[in-house]
């Protein structure tokens, strides 16, 4: 799917997942679905989701409104909770080399504040070029906040085509890395331009 913005399967395949059991239940009809995606959508939940593939970011999008309104009671801690169970299904599967790292990270070792920054400054960049296995777009890069000592972001370029849904999920996922270094909602986001997105510590480590 050159030139499509996409994301990888092995994360897609986790939304049509949900969706086919949404269906299974009873939770809503096929012909709800009709109205609400679009034909290509629907024909996911009969066909395997290969997880090496890539998958139009736009199904992707329709897909999780469906969802957040189904299964999360159309609040967006529904996404974030799905971020952090992704993060954590990828490094039980061990699709990643990234995310076995954080099983050995070194910022899990240090004590001094400083150290412990510069060593988790070093984690990051290698978690963040996991975005480059995930999505055919969008560029993602760690370094420290300029505004606040002992902090870090992670700039997200060339982000137009990144839906609100894949921000929500993406703060899940971080979170839910973060979760290895013992961490928990260590990271917000926003959105100061339409093709940037800035994920931002809320708190030194």
């Amino acid at each position: 799917m050159a030139g499509t913005p996409s994301i990888k399967g092995s994360v897609f395949s986790v939304l049509v997942e949900n969706l086919a059991k949404c269906v299974a239940r009873g939770d809503v009809s096929r012909d709800d679905l009709a109205r609400r995606l679009q034909p290509g959508d629907l024909a996911f939940l009969d066909a395997p989701i290969a997880v090496s593939d890539w998958y139009d970011i736009r199904s992707y999008d329709r897909i999780n409104a469906v969802l957040l309104d189904v299964e999360g009671g159309g609040d967006v801690e529904y996404y974030r909770e799905q971020g952090r169970q992704t993060a954590r299904r990828l490094m039980d599967a061990g699709l990643y080399a990234q995310l076995e790292y954080l099983s050995r990270t070194e910022a899990s070792a240090e004590t001094d504040p400083r150290a412990r920054f510069a060593a988790f400054g070093r984690d990051l960049r290698l978690l963040s070029s996991l975005s480059a296995s995930i999505l055919n777009f969008s560029r993602w890069n760690a370094k420290p906040d300029p505004d606040q000592e002992l902090r870090y972001r992670i700039e997200v370029s060339e982000a137009s085509a990144m839906p609100e849904s894949l921000c929500w999920r993406s703060d899940g996922f971080v979170n839910g890395m973060a979760s290895a270094h013992a961490e928990t909602d260590l990271w917000g986001w926003e959105r100061p331009r339409p093709d940037f997105v800035l994920f931002r510590m809320l708190r030194p480590l």
